[in-house]
């Protein structure tokens, strides 16, 4: 606990204070506390494996996983991640990507692929992926990038192609148009792999020009570090 204090503030549970803004707690689940300070617009979630005041063994887990609501479980899966140094953590990671639906494994994709062994992660990754709806595949493909599988390009790339060729790519959107986010954050996922960046210039460029301004604003976040360019056509928008 003390060491919570000195990163969220001698406040918590009751609010955080991070970067200067102080944050209150606005509600508490079993496994999550969620903080928001509506002023400044911002908000942050904790597990609560983190500090030590939920604890959970995979007998009671798989005991209890079928009578939680549908906001207990995505919580759980939200929060388990702090579960990693526990033994059975890897039985918990697989019972759910086996039993639970594509909410379920967009929350723990990423934890599924830096924690359980690369061939059986590839395999359960790769299986949520042709089940998951595009519009939410995004941390799915990005866990397959954390496995660093020697396949693991091979199945972003046909999951680029589709979402590249998906008739909604060009949509204009009041906030983001969610194809084209997921195909820019599967190309940063490819170039996470090792792919050059030259491979997807025009494919970039595209994506530049986006009508929706919230997909511009993601490529340029997503993508500047690989094609510094972006920085220079924001710069002379702005100027514009």
């Amino acid at each position: 606990m003390s060491t919570m204090i000195s990163h969220l503030g001698d406040e918590y549970p009751v609010a955080v204070t991070l970067n200067g803004v102080r944050m209150p707690l606005i509600s508490e689940s079993r496994w999550l506390r969620n903080y928001t300070n509506t002023d400044a617009k911002t908000g942050y979630q904790i597990s609560r494996f983190m500090d030590g005041s939920a604890a959970l063994t995979f007998p009671e887990f798989a005991r209890e996983w079928p009578t939680w609501s549908t906001r207990e479980q995505q919580d759980f899966c939200n929060a388990c991640s702090w579960l990693g140094e526990q033994d059975d953590f890897a039985v918990m990671l697989r019972h759910l990507m086996r039993h639970g639906d594509p909410q379920h494994w967009y929350a723990i994709a990423c934890t599924v692929g830096s924690r359980l062994p690369q061939d059986e992660a590839f395999e359960l990754l790769t299986h949520a992926l042709q089940f998951a709806p595009l519009e939410e595949a995004c941390n799915i493909s990005q866990g397959l990038s954390i496995t660093r599988h020697p396949e693991a390009e091979r199945v972003l790339r046909a999951h680029f192609a589709t979402l590249w060729s998906h008739p909604s790519l060009w949509d204009d959107d009041s906030f983001l148009n969610r194809i084209a986010y997921g195909a820019t954050c599967c190309l940063k996922h490819l170039l996470d792999l090792g792919v050059a960046p030259e491979v997807f210039t025009d494919q970039v460029q595209a994506f530049a020009q986006h009508p929706c301004t919230g997909n511009r604003d993601s490529c340029h976040r997503s993508l500047a570090k690989h094609f510094p360019w972006l920085n220079e056509s924001a710069t002379c928008q702005l100027a514009v």
